[in-house]
């Protein structure tokens, strides 16, 4: 027995998780259809890992591999998010209250009014407001966070504003018409954390990102752009060409004026009859939300002295163990409703948030404190440590483990109260989330339930991709129902280019997956 399986067995035989280590893989092992897939000319350089086996016995059914370190991607989610769960609980709400410094006197604040950010994603958006945490991934769109780099992105619809609205509307109701000073964002809760997609604050208003929804006119004219959320924060100025219509959709490009940096300017070609949705990303998140909950105040009927467009000013805030009644509270959808839509929409930004709400919880406010936090979870599932390496919320290189410790990771989750909350976000083959477009076998639609993860590099003589992994971590349900837990990795494949890489990959790990479901149902 290799030590690596000593230790295995060792760390769960009291648990009665997992019951056994296996060898790797006789190609003759593997179904042909996954085979198939396996042998096409991107995959020539690369290699496949896997560990496929019983969720409930332990038994090993494929495995390739399985104690080799690979890349997880955007698998490590399932780390963070499960953490989450565990220590802070899946029905946990946020709650973002707004102070007064001063009593309201005859409908008058001689004061300012304080808005504590709480890390709450939505802030009444993506159904928030219904309990919900709604993405817009399906077979032909992606959800918004990534219309910068996909000419498919969707919006969730519903009201991004719907949180300040209501917070706004409280306000009001309790008399208040006219605030003689400023309207503050207080983002104290955690040190602004800088992920792979930019800044992670404590406050987020439509995932802090302008929606620009572009529509085409005729050929060779300009297109128009209508900016949601509704604010004078920003104008927005179309340099966007109306093409034919057979010409192929590219991402749009949006840069703020070097001069003027509320003006915005969109670039690029469309192709005629076929609206696009493309984003921006605001770089200062208090300074964004503030100007929009004073734009929501005066809809409620609350003037505000302080001009809407300005600078949030936190200096002259008090220290944060005083405290006032509040005039207004607005309470998230439950941490687990928040970990469903970071893991189907592989969220890298509400990933590397949940890393800070465990470090807030540890009693920091250095985000990176919460990976001890995780580190302690991960013992507690008794995996090996030292097959586990992390660096962010989000799964960014070098993020790595085996896939035998994913394996025994999510069969542990799934032995947890909170278990069926982290299964919820996994999205499912040829349905929902990530893995909504994959058309793999339609007999193992809906399935195969998995966390997607993606590493890639672009070479830039060849403009040629390489992807350092396409994986899958999750649980695959055979078709006399017994559950099986599996980590699936390709690693090394090739592409002309991201674009298709991120495709092909996705589709074809995919398939792999789906043909082990099908195989092990037979």
């Amino acid at each position: 027995m290799n030590r690596a399986c000593a230790v295995l067995l060792a760390a769960v035989l009291p648990f009665a998780l997992l019951a056994g280590c296996s060898k790797s893989s006789d190609s003759s092992d593997i179904p042909e259809a996954a085979s198939k897939i396996m042998s096409k000319p991107a995959y020539q350089g690369a290699r496949w890992i896997y560990h496929v086996q019983d969720a409930k016995t332990g038994e090993v059914l494929l495995s390739n591999r399985a104690d080799e370190l690979v890349f997880t991607g955007s698998t490590a989610k399932l780390f963070t998010v499960g953490s989450v769960l565990d220590t802070l609980g899946a029905d946990t709400k946020l709650k973002t209250p707004v102070y007064a410094t001063s009593a309201p006197v005859d409908g008058t604040v001689n004061g300012d009014l304080v808005l504590v950010a709480s890390g709450d994603l939505a802030l009444g958006g993506r159904g928030a407001m219904q309990g919900r945490m709604d993405e817009s991934f399906t077979d032909k769109t992606i959800d918004h966070v990534y219309g910068n780099i996909a000419p498919i992105a969707s919006t969730t619809g519903g009201d991004p504003l719907a949180g300040l609205n209501y917070l706004a509307g409280q306000i009001a109701k309790k008399g208040v018409k006219t605030v003689q000073g400023d309207v503050v964002i207080d983002s104290r809760l955690w040190k602004t954390f800088q992920g792979q997609e930019g800044p992670v604050p404590p406050i987020f208003v439509n995932d802090n990102i302008l929606d620009l929804n572009v529509t085409p006119a005729g050929v060779g004219e300009s297109a128009t752009v209508k900016a949601s959320p509704e604010t004078n924060l920003f104008t927005v100025v179309s340099e966007v060409k109306t093409a034919k219509s057979d010409t192929p959709a590219e991402p749009l490009g949006v840069s703020a004026d070097p001069n003027d940096p509320h003006r915005l300017i969109v670039t690029g070609t469309i192709p005629a009859g076929k609206p696009q949705l493309t984003i921006y990303r605001v770089p200062n998140a208090a300074d964004w939300a503030r100007t929009l909950f004073i734009e929501a105040l005066g809809r409620a009927g609350v003037s505000v002295t302080s001009p809407a467009i300005g600078t949030n000013n936190e200096a002259n805030l008090s220290p944060k163990d005083v405290h006032y009644e509040p005039l207004a509270v607005l309470e998230s959808p439950t941490l687990g409703e928040m970990g469903k839509m970071i893991n189907l929409t592989s969220y890298n930004t509400g990933a590397n948030a949940f890393l800070c709400l465990l470090a807030v919880k540890d009693g920091s406010t250095d985000c990176d404190d919460g990976l001890k936090v995780i580190r302690k979870v991960i013992e507690k599932a008794h995996l090996d440590s030292d097959e586990v390496v992390l660096v962010d919320g989000q799964g960014a290189d070098p993020a790595s483990t085996t896939p035998r410790q994913m394996a025994k990771w999510l069969t542990w989750t799934d032995t947890q109260p909170w278990g069926k909350d982290l299964d919820a976000g996994l999205p499912r083959l040829g349905e929902t989330g990530t893995l909504a477009s994959v058309a793999a076998d339609p007999a193992a639609k809906g399935k195969v339930m998995a966390k997607t993860g993606t590493s890639a590099a672009l070479d830039p003589a060849t403009m040629r991709a390489l992807f350092n992994v396409q994986s899958l971590a999750g649980f695959m349900v055979t078709k006399d129902g017994r559950r099986l837990v599996f980590d699936l990795s390709m690693s090394g494949g090739t592409y002309p280019s991201v674009g298709v890489g991120l495709t092909q990959s996705n589709d074809d790990v995919g398939g792999v997956a789906a043909a082990f479901q099908q195989a092990l149902s037979k």
